[in-house]
C-alpha cells in the first residue's frame, strides 16, 4: 500500500483561509445577481442522483438564508406550474448543469422559461457553465435565451463568460454556489486515496480505475421507493405533482450526505467531476483532479481557485494520477 504525502498538505488554517475566501467570494457575487430581490421562485430543482447539483442547491438556499431572500415556491423542470409564468416575483433557474446542447431537457425548460415569463418579471440564472455543443445550439440560445430583456445571468468561469459574450447584456461571473457551504464536516480519512470519476458523457479520463466509484445513480427499486414515499406521504400522485420547498431540499441534504460519506475515507481525492473536487476542497481533503471533456474542471481552476493556497493539482489522466498519490 502506498502511504499519503502528508507533507504535501497545507497547513488546516491556511486551506480554511481559502474555504472562507471562496465562500466570502460567492456571497458577493450574489449579492450582486439578487440586487433588489426580496422573493423568488426557484426552478429546476435537480430531482435527480446527481449530488453536485444538490450541493449547489443547498449553497443557494444558504445564501438565499443569510440575505432574507424568501423562496415563495420550489418547481423540479417536470412540476412546474403554468402560473410560474404569470409569476410578478422574480423567478430564479437552479444553477450548474450546462447550457449549450448536453441536457436538453433542462436547456428546453429554461428557453421555455424566457420565452413565456412575463415580460417585467426577473428570470435569474443561477451560476453555471456554458459549453455549446455546435454552433446550432449557440444560435438557439442566442435566439431563445439571450433576447429576454429582463435576464440576470451568472457564469462560473471566463471560458463561459467568453462563450456568451456579446449575447447576453447582464451578465457576470460569479462562484459556484457550493462554496457558500463553507466548511463540510465529515468523518477522519481511513485510507490514502479514493478514485471518483465519471461514467457519463463528460468524462475524459482514459484508463478508469476497477476501484472507482462515481455519483450514484438511482435504481428502478430507489425510483419505486421514492414515488410511494411521495404518493402516500406527500399526496403526490402524478410525477407533475409539486412538493414544499422543505422538502425539495431535505432531499438534496441527503444526497450530499451521500456524496461526504463516498468522499470521506479518502485522504487523497482523485476526481474528474467539479463538485467532488469542490467538496472534497472544503472537507479539508487533498485533491487531484483531472479535467472533464470540456474543460470545465481547469477553467473553473483558473477562473477562482489558482490564487488560493489549496490542496489541488491538476494530472492529465488516470495514471498520471496514480503517480502523483
Amino acid at each position: 500500500m502506498t502511504l499519503p504525502i502528508e507533507n504535501d498538505l497545507p497547513r488546516a488554517s491556511q486551506s480554511d483561509d481559502a474555504i472562507t475566501e471562496l465562500q466570502r467570494r460567492s456571497f458577493h457575487a450574489l449579492s450582486r445577481l439578487h440586487h433588489g430581490v426580496h422573493r423568488l421562485v426557484l426552478t429546476d430543482f435537480p430531482d435527480y442522483a446527481n449530488i453536485g447539483d444538490s450541493a449547489i442547491a443547498l449553497g443557494q438556499r444558504e445564501y438565499w438564508r443569510q440575505s432574507g431572500i424568501v423562496v415563495e415556491a420550489t418547481y423540479s423542470w417536470r412540476t412546474i406550474a403554468p402560473r410560474v409564468y404569470e409569476s410578478s416575483v422574480p423567478v430564479a433557474i437552479q444553477g450548474g448543469g450546462n447550457f449549450g446542447g448536453l441536457y436538453p431537457q433542462h436547456g428546453e425548460h429554461r428557453y421555455r422559461l424566457a420565452e413565456r415569463l412575463r415580460s417585467d418579471t426577473e428570470l435569474i440564472q443561477e451560476p453555471q457553465s456554458v459549453h455549446f455543443a455546435t454552433d446550432a445550439d449557440r444560435a438557439e440560445f442566442a435566439e431563445r435565451m439571450a433576447t429576454r430583456r429582463r435576464l440576470r445571468m451568472a457564469v462560473r468561469d471566463h471560458a463561459s463568460l467568453e462563450a456568451v459574450g456579446g449575447l447576453v447584456e447582464d451578465v457576470m461571473l460569479a462562484p459556484d454556489s457550493v462554496h457558500m457551504l463553507g466548511r463540510i464536516e465529515s468523518v477522519p480519512p481511513s485510507v490514502p486515496v479514493v478514485h471518483l470519476l465519471r461514467r457519463d458523457a463528460e468524462s475524459a479520463a482514459p484508463g478508469h480505475r476497477a476501484d472507482a466509484v462515481d455519483w450514484p445513480d438511482m435504481t428502478f427499486a430507489d425510483r419505486l421507493r421514492t414515488r410511494v414515499s411521495r404518493t402516500v406521504f406527500e399526496g403526490a400522485v402524478t410525477r407533475t405533482m409539486n412538493r414544499s420547498t422543505e422538502r425539495w431540499f431535505a432531499d438534496a441534504s441527503q444526497r450530499l450526505a451521500t456524496g461526504v460519506a463516498l468522499l470521506a475515507p479518502g485522504e487523497t481525492i482523485v476526481t474528474d467531476r467539479l463538485h467532488a473536487m469542490l467538496i472534497a476542497l472544503q472537507m479539508g481533503r487533498r485533491v487531484i483532479a483531472i479535467d472533464n471533456a470540456n474543460g470545465k474542471l481547469t477553467s473553473y481552476a483558473a477562473t477562482w481557485l489558482d490564487d488560493l493556497d489549496l490542496p489541488l493539482a491538476f494530472a492529465a489522466d488516470v495514471a498520471a494520477a496514480a503517480e502523483m498519490v
